[in-house]
């Protein structure tokens, strides 16, 4: 059996698209939001908190799905070696305890196939709704940043002054009804992400129960370290991201944090040109994720250690403690 699992890099161009469309967004959103006021402020706010690449999440979500295949496979080689067997060539207890152990293996692997296949599809949901959100907020910033560069030429002479307020009007009529989409489209974003963390969550308990009960025993104690360390680490660039926000408030008037927004736009928009030029290299000289491994324009400042294929010396320039990662897969020396 196989599931036709997609092959990630069908996801590159659309990876790259998103990569350049949504933090072009967050740049063309700036204008409108210190012209037209409070439905721009709300739309600022709605697209800094939905930065994001659906294509790169709809790439990940392609290869859990190539890895629940690879588990079914094996899955079913093991079944079908184990079923070639002739009964009369080997018999007895030593028999009957590889037969009771291959099929624990042969549910493991079954398992692990399900939970694979569980979070790779649910990545494909929530990439999809991201796509709309993130084409949605892109048309919308495009348009009122177009008006934005009308009215203000307008409004600068007396005898196109009331041009000038009719473009405004028409703008915030456009804007207040794209704020309501965009509304609705983070609503729902908000109950599918919590819908499908809830999914992910009951799948892995019920996939380590299962696991534990065929002899694959997992201590919890050995998750503790990397667990807490990297809820910390993302707790912290919550915080931060959500710190930096511009006010979801109609009635305050938008400040500094809509040049954050730009700013952080220009940035990303910069990095991910870099990746795409490069093939998704990075080059320390122009990107201080490839030296430091950190992104200071996302917020993060914990360096990360990063060992490139071929290499021996960590990218990273922090080394993690031993509890902050998860340990070698142990293949009991195979």
């Amino acid at each position: 059996m196989s599931i036709g699992a997609p092959d990630p890099k069908s996801f590159q161009g659309m990876m790259d698209a998103f990569g350049m469309v949504s933090p072009i967004a967050a740049v063309e959103i700036v204008l409108p939001a210190f012209t037209f006021g409070p439905s721009c402020t709300q739309i600022a706010r709605i697209i800094y908190m939905n930065q994001c690449n659906p294509g790169q999440i709809m790439m990940v979500g392609a290869y859990w799905l190539q890895l629940a295949e690879k588990y079914i496979k094996a899955g079913q080689g093991l079944d079908e070696e184990v079923g070639a067997m002739e009964a009369d060539t080997w018999q007895g207890d030593d028999c009957d305890a590889f037969l009771d152990q291959s099929g624990k293996v042969t549910v493991q692997l079954f398992t692990i196939a399900a939970f694979a296949l569980e979070v790779g599809l649910a990545l494909f949901t929530i990439a999809a709704l991201l796509a709309v959100m993130v084409t949605a907020y892109a048309a919308l910033a495009t348009a009122l940043m177009a008006m934005a560069l009308v009215y203000w030429p307008l409004q600068a002479f007396p005898l196109t002054a009331a041009a000038a307020v009719a473009v405004r009007t028409a703008a915030m009529t456009v804007a207040a009804t794209g704020l309501g989409v965009l509304k609705a489209l983070d609503a729902a974003l908000l109950a599918l992400g919590n819908g499908l963390a809830a999914f992910i969550g009951g799948g892995m308990t019920a996939s380590w129960g299962l696991l534990a009960s065929q002899g694959n025993v997992v201590n919890p104690l050995d998750m503790v370290g990397p667990t807490a360390f990297n809820m910390a680490n993302g707790l912290a660039q919550l915080a931060l991201r959500n710190a930096a926000a511009p006010s979801g408030g109609r009635h305050v008037a938008p400040g500094l944090n809509h040049l954050f927004v730009g700013g952080q736009g220009l940035y990303n928009a910069g990095l991910n040109a870099n990746d795409i030029a490069q093939d998704g290299a990075l080059d320390g000289k122009n990107d201080p994720r490839g030296t430091y491994g950190v992104d200071p324009g996302n917020l993060d400042f914990i360096p990360y250690v990063d060992t490139p294929e071929g290499a021996e010396e960590p990218a990273g320039t922090w080394e993690k403690p031993t509890w902050a990662d998860d340990p070698a897969a142990d293949w009991a020396g195979k």
